[in-house]
């Protein structure tokens, strides 16, 4: 018997050699070698330019470079076609939005699009700032270097290498959509092909992106935001007093909202650290951080002073846009009196939805809508004002396995209650249920109008073996009760540790 452990083991061996020296299929007419991912058949690849993203991508997946006779191909094929060739189905855009998320390798992939002309080709607009040069002191990098460098350090926030870093990666984390924000540094300087004023270029140039992208309406307006204003914060960061109060109100007025915030913050860091090594200091870096802070405080602790009235801009385009079959008088009714912020969370569409969902409501009715975006879900719950309502509503996404990303609720003068939440399903019960969505709105609408018990729904799943959870960190509870953010509201920060019930 030793005798034959000794040969089989001579063959593992040689058969674990001849394993990882054969390509390894990675994807359609993709395999990968020794010398990184490349196209099975070449012909085939030539007539195929909405695959050679593909190439990347397996790349990106594998941790490996693009071999040089995959580059080489798209290099010399790459000027017979146009921008539209390379994304012509919903589904090649959808792969080329997935492959922008920021993760480690996407620097290097977009380095070997751009060397060999697959960027440009996709993108004319960044093509533009191919190799320019901008003449002053700071820039050290050419534009499009600079560009890609800035992905590079977003990249680079998926492992922060210092502590002051990990305040910002966890802004990374948070982002519902981090691929707008690449896609956003992608083209936030191309308008400095020519020597004037770029920001309001870019945002035209990116525009035309947008566009063939066929982004939803709500993402083209956040991607242009971004573009039309990633100088804004470093100047009232780095150039203003922001211990003066008014400049924080100033700021937290033109981001609105947290998510632009956010993604104003990164691609501010990520934008300068990418002038040169010298640029962003540890004290810009501080000074950047207490911006966002003192942002994020004014527009979340005293976000239900300002409410809207009559005279709220964005109303009359509200009016302008609606529907034959709503009314002018019922979107005053459902929206005055809510947080002003209402009207920068929602497109118009969102809002249109939100107030079919209030028409004749009744004190026992609850009106809910659930509908897929992307990876997540999102649920709309209007309804009269009732105890325990929201936790409730929290009650039912996690008695089904539901992830909660985000939650929002607002209320109006007329106890009409808008209760809206992100989340992801991990368990995947909404796709692999074919009634799912009907189990999922009648055990919404029977825990709030009081019909069930969210607790017992609670308790069964904490019970239960497949639901243990273990390694959850023990800390004592925190509870900050605030009167001074608001002139309005009593503000209760919790802080436990997450349990069912």
């Amino acid at each position: 018997m030793s005798e034959y452990f000794r040969h089989a083991r001579s063959v593992s061996r040689a058969l674990e050699w001849t394993r990882r020296m054969a390509p390894m299929p990675v994807g359609r007419n993709l395999v990968r070698s020794r010398d990184g991912v490349r196209f099975v058949d070449p012909a085939e690849a030539r007539t195929r330019p909405e695959s050679w993203l593909h190439v990347f991508q397996a790349a990106l997946d594998s941790g490996s470079p693009v071999a040089d006779e995959a580059i080489g191909l798209v290099q010399d094929h790459v000027n017979r076609y146009v921008a539209e060739d390379f994304y012509p189905a919903a589904g090649d855009r959808a792969a080329l939005l997935a492959f922008l998320k920021p993760r480690p390798g996407l620097y290097a992939r977009l380095s070997e699009m751009h060397d060999c002309g697959l960027l440009g080709g996709m993108f004319p607009e960044f093509a533009a700032i191919s190799c320019r040069v901008v003449r002053d002191f700071y820039h050290k990098y050419t534009v499009d270097e600079h560009t890609l460098l800035a992905i590079r350090n977003l990249e680079r926030l998926a492992t922060p290498s210092t502590p002051s870093r990990e305040h910002f990666a966890a802004l990374l984390a948070d982002l519902r959509a981090p691929e707008l924000l690449v896609l956003a540094l992608l083209f936030h300087d191309v308008g400095k092909w020519r020597d004037e004023e770029h920001a309001s270029e870019s945002v035209r140039m990116a525009r035309q992106v947008l566009e063939r992208l066929r982004l939803p309406a709500a993402d083209r307006e956040l991607v242009e935001f971004l573009i039309e204003h990633h100088l804004r914060m470093s100047v009232s960061a780095f150039r203003r007093d922001t211990e003066d109060p008014e400049i924080v109100r100033q700021f937290a007025e033109l981001v609105g909202i947290e998510e632009r915030l956010k993604m104003l913050c990164l691609m501010t860091l990520v934008d300068v650290d990418a002038v040169s090594p010298e640029t962003l200091t540890p004290w810009r870096e501080e000074l950047l951080w207490r911006l966002y802070v003192d942002t994020y405080n004014h527009l979340t602790l005293g976000y239900g002073d300002d409410v809207i009235d009559r005279t709220q801009t964005g109303l009359s385009e509200l009016m302008t846009r609606r529907p034959s079959h709503l009314s002018e008088s019922a979107i005053r009714q459902f929206v005055e009196g809510l947080p002003r912020r209402y009207l920068r969370l929602f497109t118009p569409e969102a809002v249109y939805q939100h107030v079919q969902l209030a028409r004749d409501i009744q004190p026992d009715h609850v009106h809910a809508a659930l509908e897929q975006k992307g990876p997540t879900w999102e649920v709309t719950v209007v309804t009269l004002d009732k105890p325990f309502l929201f936790s409730n509503i929290c009650g039912v996404l996690s008695s089904l396995g539901m992830d909660i990303l985000r939650g929002q609720a607002m209320t109006n003068p007329n106890g009409l209650v808008l209760d809206h939440f992100e989340f992801a399903d991990r368990e995947r019960f909404l796709e692999l249920n074919a009634d799912g969505r009907a189990h999922f709105l009648r055990a919404l609408e029977a825990v709030v109008s009081g019909e069930r018990d969210v607790t017992a729904r609670l308790r069964a799943r904490e019970q239960s073996v497949l639901y243990h959870r273990t390694g959850i960190p023990r800390f004592p509870p925190v509870i900050h009760c605030d009167n001074h953010s608001s002139r309005r509201y009593t503000i209760l920060d919790i802080n436990v540790k997450s349990t069912w019930c």
